[in-house]
């Protein structure tokens, strides 16, 4: 049954602090273009998110031009408006040492007051002083432009904000506003851009304040930046706090997975929660609106401009008719519908595992939105009892209903419950703070790691559209396994390969990996995790970057003492694979092409593939010729595999000395002509050449493979 929040009402307040999210919680950065269609278009999305706090960029260009036709459209379409005031970056480096460049902005700031002062909400006052490449602004010159804003400001009723420190740098926050305060001259509204893209995770703890040894010491997650800002800005007198832009490029997010615009979704849903819940922020603006590389919608267009848009959020620069929605957009009108006007009941999780938060709606009604730090999962059912999940109703980040999820993962979960009346929370709630964070459970658009467990084993297994039940973890655990006939035994020495029937499909097969420490190697992996972990979390990370390995289907290993007893490890089976052993062996041959293409094109594509990998951080460290298979389709496309991954390492960078010990290994079986040829093509992708010891590398892995060969065959002729 349910656990009632009036029981736990104290611990509850305390975390989550019972608090109401305002109203105008939710902004959005906007732009035009010249097309005048572009501001109908831009109105039409707002109203589709049912956003009406908007925030936009305003310079000496925008006089007269499409910024400020867009401005009057707004403001007589009754939105409410930030107007972001900034001098070209020309003039912002000389505010300090130019008497002209002082009285064009003066006459500027006294323009825009004079027109649009109780119209428009609040003028914010320059942007990002601590980043002077891109705004032209020193903390001293912003100051100078502020006291000269403020003595326009003066005789008008305006609401004045700033001063817009960029990222989390506190210092900057901290001496600008006490200049400020002594001016005489406090900011209404202290705002800030909020970002936490360089950390990835939404929930991460910073480590670029002191560095990574400092960074659970410190704690500086999200929330607790935000609280951080917000005592800052109420030590200075400001009234109110607002994070001013936020969002995750598609650029930075690419190296981390092959599915940049889902990761966008996830960690769009996962800031505003947090930074709704906080209490610390007043408002959030997300955007830019319209942009290829960081907006919710795409506008198509080639290139970046020259000033970041975090500062100056000039124009839409893609033609109106070639604009395309992005998911994030509805994820965020999804969002500000549900959160706008709740209360937030609960903040209850982990800050490496599970997140759960409860929320009561504006409407009366009672829902849950749960998540997992990347490559988590918690199973629904180890978190609420089995009558909670019969009455509850669950949601994706557009409102669309999804049937029967088993797991609560990266990916947000609404979990509605219709016809309560009192908050209840799940009955296993500290189950939150056990998450396993050694094992990855992929989560990709068509399948998802599930955690499985019983007395003698634990591990993984996958869910995938083709085969939804939960029940493969166990027709493929331990007990089961070894009754499964074997379709063909791949290899039996130290560790043991076979084949076997998908049980949920006969047609396809799969290839399980036993693997069996024993002697001196029991020693070395005593406090290593197994070989079945180590194979599965590679393969997940590998599908993220879009890597190719055969599809992990799940793993098994013992509860304790894991890396030095048996484990399991199965994949798919690929029909019809070749290694790349064959077609080293045809070039060593003297042949000039295998399967329709030639010496170069083979190194192009097996170098690429090689190079990709290392640019995803994963350093293989048994890249031989035989872990390097190959499938060619009908059209003659070929896609690259690779195999044998237990004893991977995904590392923050690859660098030259990682990516000769791939390379060493790859070349063995090439004369040195071609070996030379292999290398310089990996290089062309590389950008530089290898260091000159990478000759020495190989020639030193080719002595120590002819010396294992010497010695197997002394040892069978003593046999």
């Amino acid at each position: 049954m349910f656990c009632s929040l009036s029981g736990s009402r104290r611990s509850a307040r305390r975390r989550g602090d019972a608090l109401s999210i305002p109203e105008d919680f939710f902004g959005i950065n906007i732009a035009t273009s010249e097309d005048e269609r572009c501001d109908d278009y831009v109105i039409a999305r707002l109203r589709e998110l049912d956003i009406r706090n908007v925030r936009l960029a305003f310079s000496y260009c925008s006089l007269n031009g499409p910024a400020q036709r867009m401005l009057d459209r707004l403001l007589s379409a009754e939105f409410t408006v930030s107007l972001v005031l900034l001098p070209p970056r020309e003039d912002a480096a000389r505010m300090l040492t130019d008497n002209q460049s002082r009285e064009r902005w003066r006459h500027f700031v006294r323009g825009v007051f004079g027109r649009y002062a109780g119209k428009v909400a609040d003028f914010e006052i320059g942007s990002t002083p601590n980043r002077r490449r891109w705004s032209g602004f020193r903390p001293s010159g912003y100051l100078r432009a502020w006291q000269i804003a403020c003595e326009e400001a003066a005789p008008r009723a305006v609401t004045l904000a700033g001063p817009n420190v960029q990222d989390f740098e506190p210092f900057y926050n901290a001496v600008i506003l006490n200049a400020m305060r002594r001016m005489g001259h406090v900011p209404r509204i202290h705002t800030n851009n909020l970002f936490v893209e360089r950390v990835i995770e939404p929930e991460a703890r910073d480590h670029r304040v002191l560095g990574r040894w400092a960074t659970d010491l410190l704690g500086f997650d999200l929330v607790k930046k935000a609280r951080l800002l917000q005592g800052l800005g109420k030590r200075a007198g400001c009234l109110k706090t607002v994070a001013t832009c936020q969002f995750w490029s598609t650029r930075r997010l690419m190296r981390w997975s092959v599915f940049p615009q889902e990761k966008k979704v996830d960690y769009l849903i996962r800031y505003l929660l947090l930074a709704a819940s906080s209490g610390a922020l007043d408002r959030v603006f997300w955007g830019p609106m319209i942009c290829g590389r960081d907006g919710l919608i795409d506008d198509r267009a080639c290139g970046y401009p020259k000033v970041d848009q975090s500062t100056f959020y000039r124009s839409v620069r893609g033609a109106v008719d070639a604009l395309v929605v992005m998911p994030a957009f509805h994820a965020l009108g999804h969002v500000a519908r549900r959160l706008r006007g709740a209360r937030c009941d609960l903040v209850s999780g982990h800050s490496r595992g599970a997140r759960l938060f409860a929320f009561t709606g504006s409407d009366g009604r009672l829902f849950h939105v749960g998540w997992c730090r990347d490559g988590q999962a918690l199973r629904l059912s180890d978190l609420y009892g089995a009558d909670q999940l019969q009455g509850a109703v669950f949601s994706d980040f557009r409102g669309n209903p999804v049937a029967f999820p088993t797991v609560i993962n990266e990916r947000p979960l609404f979990i509605d419950f219709p016809g309560l009346r009192e908050q209840l929370l799940p009955e296993h709630l500290s189950v939150m703070n056990t998450c396993d964070s050694k094992i990855i459970y992929p989560h990709l658009p068509d399948l998802q790691g599930m955690p499985w467990r019983n007395q003698a084993w634990r591990g993984a297994f996958i869910r995938s559209r083709h085969c939804p039940s939960g029940d493969l973890g166990d027709l493929l655990a331990p007990e089961n396994l070894t009754c499964l006939p074997e379709r063909e035994v791949l290899r039996d020495r130290r560790n043991r390969l076979w084949n076997i029937a998908h049980p949920q499909d006969p047609a396809k097969q799969l290839t399980v990996k036993f693997n069996r420490p024993r002697g001196i190697k029991r020693l070395a992996y005593l406090f290593k995790p197994s070989k079945g972990v180590r194979h599965w979390n590679t393969a997940a990370h590998m599908l993220r970057h879009g890597i190719g390995t055969p599809t992990p289907i799940a793993f098994y290993e013992r509860h304790r003492f894991s890396g030095i007893r048996d484990s399991y490890y199965i994949c798919e089976y690929i029909p019809d694979a070749f290694s790349s052993r064959h077609v080293c062996r045809a070039f060593s041959q003297g042949e000039s092409g295998y399967r329709g293409y030639d010496k170069q094109q083979w190194f192009d594509m097996l170098s690429g593939f090689i190079f990709q990998m290392h640019q995803a951080g994963i350093l293989h460290r048994d890249l031989s010729v035989g872990n390097l298979m190959l499938t060619q389709k009908a059209d003659g496309c070929i896609t690259p595999y690779l195999i044998d991954i237990g004893r991977a390492r995904v590392l923050k960078e690859v660098n030259d000395r990682h990516r000769v010990l791939d390379l060493m290994r790859i070349c063995y079986k090439l004369d040195w002509p071609d070996r030379e040829l292999f290398i310089q093509t990996y290089c062309r992708r590389l950008g530089h050449p290898l260091p000159a010891w990478w000759r020495w590398a190989v020639r030193y892995y080719e002595f120590k493979q002819g010396g294992k060969k010497s010695a197997k065959g002394m040892f069978r002729k003593q046999r």
